[in-house]
């Protein structure tokens, strides 16, 4: 059975009109996050071969010793506790998979949804707090707490009726527990003793340079904080940016599925003028390692937009306030320290970009409105400054390397 991707999770909240929340958008991140541990444990074509194995292992209904075989033929030496951890959660993400598309194909009869965790001694405290809450199964809170919400994790979702959910009673908005952030699943593995006390182990034992692989152990640490960082920077969004949003998703995914959501979030700041906050942020001096994963990221997520929406144009025109280019003089070089969109106005100051042939972003090209959006660090020379019409016209010539 195959994940559900972002683009179908999103149409389906969109046919039944659920109100997402803004993590939603920057689920991403929990990917990245996750993908970058586990290359770190042993190689990436290693991963794929435990997985691989244990996708067979749940298509045949095979046992653990099965997938161990599996494993050990294939010249893969882990630790057994860390193989049992990728088989059985493998296994429960089958399952629950399997489990939602049965529920939403009889959701007409059985329109609630009821969490179920095992109570005894074993039973995280987070997930004993998600014990019996009844909620209508297209309610937004199944997209991020529907189980399982972690290695290992034994809890289960049962199916209600409307008579079994008001037995039951349902769960008011106000009495939701809140405790996405202490979920093992919607955190960083390194943020949990189990999976970092192995990756201390690995590095103990490992014949390879132990300098080096603290440095990685610091990376994947580096990249939890700054996909927090992230999130922060971004505007909160209304209605109006929710919409436009998935009407950006659903042009530009089909493209690049590979277009992580918060590249999307990224450009809308940008194109929206909300980008105070990311810009600032590009612009100062880099203090950390984690500035310096958030800076690549930015910058890889406007390519990745820039490389389905490119401007076509070699010539492009926008207004512009005195502002931005008070301090122009002709035969200056001058670099953008900010995102500059370019788009028609009634004011009386423009700028006129030549060169300008696969610079930028063309918003229309995204059904994002008219435009395109040029972004920070480009380099340009200021051609002539003149009047005309009682228009205060800068031309500029893009410098490409």
């Amino acid at each position: 059975m195959q994940p559900v991707t972002f683009l179908e999770a999103l149409r389906y909240a969109q046919q039944r009109k659920i109100l997402l929340p803004d993590e939603f958008y920057s689920l991403d991140l929990k990917t990245r996050q996750m993908a970058t541990t586990v290359s770190f444990l042993s190689s990436l074509e290693q991963i794929e071969t435990v997985i691989k194995a244990a996708n067979k292992a749940i298509a045949d209904g095979g046992t653990f010793k099965d997938f161990q075989k599996l494993i050990k033929e294939s010249d893969i030496i882990l630790p057994k506790h860390y193989l049992d951890n990728v088989f059985r959660t493998n296994i429960q993400s089958a399952y629950g998979h399997g489990r939602w598309q049965q529920q939403q194909r009889n959701k007409a009869k059985r329109p609630y949804l009821m969490y179920s965790a095992i109570n005894d001694s074993r039973v995280r405290p987070s997930h004993l707090a998600l014990y019996r809450i009844v909620l209508p199964i297209d309610h937004p809170f199944w997209l991020t707490h529907y189980p399982p919400l972690g290695y290992r994790c034994r809890c289960t979702v049962i199916a209600l009726t409307e008579k079994q959910a008001l037995k039951y009673g349902i769960t008011p908005e106000d009495q939701l527990p809140e405790v996405a952030e202490a979920l093992d699943w919607s955190s960083h593995p390194l943020q949990f003793g189990e999976l970092e006390s192995l990756v201390d182990k690995k590095i103990s034992v490992s014949s390879l340079d132990k300098e080096y692989l603290l440095e990685q152990k610091q990376v994947i640490q580096a990249e939890w904080t700054a996909s927090k960082k992230l999130t922060s920077l971004f505007a909160p969004m209304d209605d109006k940016t929710r919409d436009l949003f998935n009407t950006i998703a659903d042009t530009v995914i089909p493209l690049n599925p590979q277009i992580r959501p918060s590249a999307i979030r990224t450009f809308l700041d940008y194109a929206q003028g909300n980008d105070s906050a990311l810009t600032t942020y590009l612009n100062a001096s880099t203090a950390s390692l984690a500035d310096d994963v958030l800076k690549r990221w930015l910058t890889t997520d406007m390519a990745a937009i820039q490389a389905v929406a490119s401007n076509t144009a070699s010539t492009v025109v926008g207004g512009a306030t005195i502002q931005q280019v008070a301090a122009y003089q002709v035969g200056q070089t001058v670099q953008l320290s900010a995102p500059l969109l370019m788009a028609e106005t009634a004011g009386d100051i423009v700028i006129q970009i030549e060169n300008a042939k696969g610079l930028g972003i063309d918003l229309e090209k995204l059904n994002a409105g008219q435009g395109v959006l040029i972004p920070l660090g480009l380099s340009f020379e200021v051609v002539s400054i003149e009047t005309i019409k009682g228009k205060l016209i800068y031309t500029l010539k893009a410098l490409v390397s």
